[in-house]
């Protein structure tokens, strides 16, 4: 061990060694934390202070726990099958099979997962005569998780309940926790709460498991929730030796969660605590350092730190300016092939803050026939949502495309089930026609019931409207009417806010595409654009190779590094989201996440902006404010277009879809533009694509500065900034 210790610097020396007592490592970006981590726990056991089993080391991922287990048995040289290392969820399912019945439950229940806990809310739904179209079984299921994080039980929820939603939400959460009971079952939020509860509720409980554990320490603290939180709070016992690592500057899950003040408060929480930072760096050049620092520096909920590295030498930043997003893919594309004689595209990564900005690189990679790979997502065409519109598009090309039709006459939902399409079916094969045929005729189809017959005719009657909508509307037309005529896009926010605002922007950058396509095709007709697509789709005849270009939003980047790295759409409004404007804790999030995305990088940091970016139709943008917080020194500016580069673009960015005002055609597309330049007023009606309905209480400012507050009837009072908005003015 005297030897291994000898690898560590000075402040992982001394992390390691200070065993007793509350202890905060803040881990600066690649300072070697689980370094530290795995060798502080070898050196307990080693030392003796503790036997094996009376050390507990939580993590959040199975993969980080697994690599922590690898180490401290190469570390160690012996079995560790004693060792407490693990997940939280893995820990509280063992610690509540040896004092279930404490609970009432037996030390067998069953762990139900995901897919289990939306079928168990299925029928819950169906058992109260809740309609599951107003009340997705996934929006309700991800309101009773948020619930269960915050400890609150089904009657807590009921009390706090506002409005008819959580009225109806409360009841499905109270039936959905008495048929978990039934059967002896929890789910994944339940391990958490229930340990929780168990602990703090049982003296005897709480004294027998803080006496068995003398060492505790937590992975990854600034991405606990409230309930992780008090797990650790009451699993600590009078001996206080207890040790967080973490970096504030990497908190990037509030959306999910995670509470930075655990981290920031870990301190006053445990009186007298240590503090230790590693701030060396063993991962990027200084330059990359200091960019980041230079960038996260401008938040204040952290803790100050400043990462230094003895890797000498590097390229400044570049920051490069292009005109459009295919632009900006292109440019990207083509750096990376540039730099495949100094990299494989394997250490080459390619981030982006939102999933549909995938599309343009996913395009330009095919053209070129050169591999990639998309993690912790799917390529843009084989998404969900993007499938649905495709197969709108191949129903009204060709009626008798019965895998479309299957795939989207229930979606969004008209009361379909699987009995009524069995009826179909089995008329359609009888009279030899097809489904679409058959569901023209449904309303006279045996077996159907009316309400069943009438969806069937009305899908089959949009259809037809939308074919001969197909004969006179340009492709981007056609396909806004499908979205507007189906209600897709309110289905998918109805179903979850979350995901849905993702889902909403991936199907405006389908829009966007077919616009693109529309505009460089000689011939940009329905069965072309359906034949391009359906190639972008076939990935069969692609390169089975490691060496793949990387994809993936910022979220997902955490805990990987790569030699260069390219962080794209770096422009105000998507990155850092217009919805963060107003919340200085949603910005200070958002720059949290562009410094993680740099400090991925080793040896090159690339920054792109596109001056028009099809977002809700074509709109100007600004380039991000975060850009300007890098030192001019640091940076090399590459402007492929006439960039106002302090000030924005030479025109005001302007809104897709204002409350009122005209339209103007462009080789671009259409372009909006407001009547004047306070549109809105006290006292209209709005409609918001996520909020949805609300009133206007109060307006300030003028053009581009103006903010609107609107008193939304189910998410209260919001304050938006008018460019961004996308309101809709109901009456005045």
């Amino acid at each position: 061990m005297t030897r291994l210790l000898e690898q560590l610097n000075d402040r992982q020396l001394a992390a390691v060694t200070k065993t007793d007592g509350p202890l905060l490592v803040v881990a600066g970006a690649g300072s070697g934390k689980t370094r530290v981590l795995t060798h502080r726990l070898a050196h307990i056991i080693t030392e003796q202070k503790a036997n094996p089993g009376e050390v507990l080391a939580v993590t959040f991922t199975n993969k980080a726990a697994g690599e922590m287990k690898e180490r401290i048995a190469a570390l160690l040289g012996f079995d560790i099958s004693r060792l407490w290392v693990s997940t939280f969820h893995s820990f509280c399912a063992r610690f509540l099979r040896l004092e279930a019945q404490h609970l009432g439950y037996p030390s067998n229940f069953t762990i139900i997962d995901n897919d289990d806990s939306r079928s168990l809310v299925n029928r819950c739904l169906k058992e109260l005569g809740v309609s599951g179209s107003q009340f997705s079984p996934d929006a309700v299921l991800n309101r009773i998780s948020s619930a269960k994080n915050r400890l609150y039980t089904a009657a807590q929820f009921a009390a706090e309940a506002q409005g008819y939603y959580d009225d109806q939400v409360a009841r499905i959460f109270e039936l959905y926790e008495k048929k978990l009971r039934a059967s002896a079952a929890f789910d994944f939020d339940d391990l958490i709460g229930m340990a929780v509860h168990l602990l703090r509720e049982d003296g005897d409980v709480r004294a027998r498991w803080q006496q068995r554990f003398q060492y505790i320490m937590v992975d990854e603290y600034q991405d606990t929730n409230h309930a992780q939180y008090q797990l650790l709070k009451h699993l600590v016992g009078p001996h206080r030796n207890v040790c967080v690592v973490g970096d504030e500057d990497q908190s990037i899950y509030g959306w999910r969660g995670a509470d930075i003040t655990n981290i920031l408060n870990f301190e006053s929480d445990f009186p007298g605590a240590t503090v230790i930072k590693l701030e060396q760096n063993y991962r990027s050049t200084q330059i990359i350092l200091s960019a980041a620092s230079a960038i996260i520096k401008n938040n204040s909920s952290r803790k100050d730190k400043t990462l230094w590295t003895d890797i000498s030498g590097g390229d400044k930043i570049r920051i490069a300016l292009l005109e459009t997003q295919a632009d900006e893919a292109d440019w990207v594309i083509g750096q990376a092939l540039a730099r495949r004689g100094r990299y494989p595209l394997s250490e080459m990564v390619v981030l982006y803050r939102t999933n549909a900005q995938s599309r343009a690189f996913e395009e330009t990679l095919r053209r070129h026939n050169l591999p990639y790979q998309i993690i912790g997502g799917v390529s843009f065409y084989q998404r969900k949502e993007i499938k649905d519109l495709i197969a709108y598009l191949k129903l009204i090309a060709n009626h008798r495309d019965e895998a479309s039709f299957v795939r989207i006459v229930n979606f969004p939902k008209r009361g379909l089930g699987d009995t009524s399409l069995a009826h179909l079916t089995a008329y359609a094969r009888q009279s030899g026609g097809s489904l679409f045929e058959a569901a023209s005729r449904a309303e006279s189809i045996a077996g159907l019931t009316a309400r069943a017959g009438r969806a069937l005719t009305q899908f089959a009657e949009l259809i037809v409207s939308l074919t001969t909508a197909s004969g006179s509307q340009l492709l981007e037309q056609l396909i806004q009417t499908i979205i507007d005529q189906t209600g897709l896009v309110e289905a998918l926010v109805d179903e979850d806010p979350v995901t849905g605002e993702n889902r909403r922007e991936n199907i405006d950058e389908f829009v966007a595409a077919a616009e693109e396509f529309a505009r460089t095709h000689p011939e940009p007709s329905l069965d072309n654009f359906l034949a391009e697509i359906t190639l972008y789709t076939n990935v069969d005849n692609y390169q089975d190779t490691d060496d793949k270009l990387t994809l993936m939003t910022l979220h997902n980047v955490k805990g990987l590094e790569f030699d260069l790295v390219f962080v794209t759409g770096m422009e105000d409004g998507l990155f850092p989201l217009a919805r963060s404007f107003d919340t200085p804790m949603e910005l200070e999030e958002e720059r949290r996440l562009l410094y993680v995305g740099a400090t991925r990088a080793r040896r090159e940091l690339v920054f792109t902006a596109a001056r028009q970016r099809h977002r809700y139709g074509v709109e100007q943008a600004i380039p991000s404010r975060f850009l300007n917080e890098i030192p001019d020194e640091l940076v090399e500016k590459i402007d492929r277009r006439a960039y106002r580069w302090d000030h924005g673009p030479s025109e005001p960015s302007r809104p897709m879809r204002p409350a009122s005002g005209r339209t103007q055609s462009s080789p671009q597309g259409v372009h909006y533009e407001y009547d004047d330049d306070r549109p809105f007023r006290r006292g209209q009606t709005v409609r918001h694509p996520v909020f949805g309905q609300g009133q206007v209480i109060n307006v300030e400012g003028h053009g581009e500065n103006m903010r609107i507050d609107v008193d939304f009837a189910s998410f209260g009072p919001k304050r938006l900034i008018a460019m961004y908005a996308r309101l809709t003015v109901i009456s005045a």
